[in-house]
């Protein structure tokens, strides 16, 4: 029932995913949000061990259920997942770990490149400098890179060049599911119910769209459903009949 409705379900909302996502919302105050009496309430009470490693006798369930929610909702760290960075100043973005140009950070991207830089763990502002009112890209490796390599360095340097590197910006966290950058509980539930949504299927969308009474599209939605109550049915769900009709 949870389902879209072009998947075959109701389009009902899945009460346990908008609850990960309210949630979330939290996290992402916790997270992000420099200012706030709330803020510090919670910081004198908890220190904002928002990892989860303050131990369990001096967490509240609130607290629990905060820590743990954006691990369990969608997999391992789907939260995370859908934050990244808006380079500024490059002063606070790891230049290989964090994600900051494309959909995921550069050591997953180019991983041989990764694993011959000299400038892992380094930030963003480290791996370049200013000539002036320009930006210059400056990567450092542990050796010669043979020709194959060239082209990956090539690729990379493409991909970095589209980011501008301002030099009295700072830089800023932004829920990449919204194009505003700002978190929002619709966006966390669509990251959520998306993880599990199944392929699909044309004809759903098209019994919802007919032109007919509402009593003959439950029944052809059950029937595509295999949800008649037939014979065959009954028994597969362990109903036991004494008729034979």
């Amino acid at each position: 029932m949870c389902k879209t409705k072009e998947e075959g379900g109701l389009g009902i909302r899945d009460i346990r995913k908008f609850n990960y996502a309210l949630m979330a919302k939290w996290k992402w105050q916790i997270s992000f949000n420099d200012k706030g009496r709330w803020k510090e309430v919670l910081e004198s009470k908890y220190g904002l061990d928002i990892d989860g490693s303050l131990p369990i006798k001096y967490q509240s369930l609130w607290w629990r259920d905060l820590t743990s929610i954006c691990r369990e909702g969608g997999g391992d760290e789907w939260f995370q997942g859908e934050v990244g960075w808006k380079v500024g100043s490059g002063d606070n973005v790891r230049f290989w770990e964090d994600v900051w140009v494309g959909n995921s950070n550069l050591k997953t991207v180019f991983p041989r490149l990764f694993s011959l830089s000299l400038n892992q763990g380094h930030k963003v502002e480290e791996v370049g400098g200013w000539e002036g009112s320009m930006w210059r890209w400056s990567l450092s490796w542990r050796r010669v890179r043979f020709e194959w390599e060239t082209l990956m360095e090539a690729e990379l340097g493409a991909l970095i060049s589209r980011v501008n590197v301002m030099k009295d910006e700072k830089d800023a966290l932004v829920w990449r599911s919204e194009a505003t950058g700002r978190f929002t509980v619709s966006s966390a539930y669509e990251c959520l119910v998306t993880t599990a949504r199944g392929p699909l299927i044309d004809v759903f969308e098209d019994l919802w769209e007919a032109k007919t009474f509402p009593s003959v599209m439950v029944t052809a939605w059950r029937a595509l459903l295999n949800r008649i109550p037939t014979r065959s049915c009954l028994r597969r769900r362990g109903i036991l009949l004494d008729t034979t009709v």
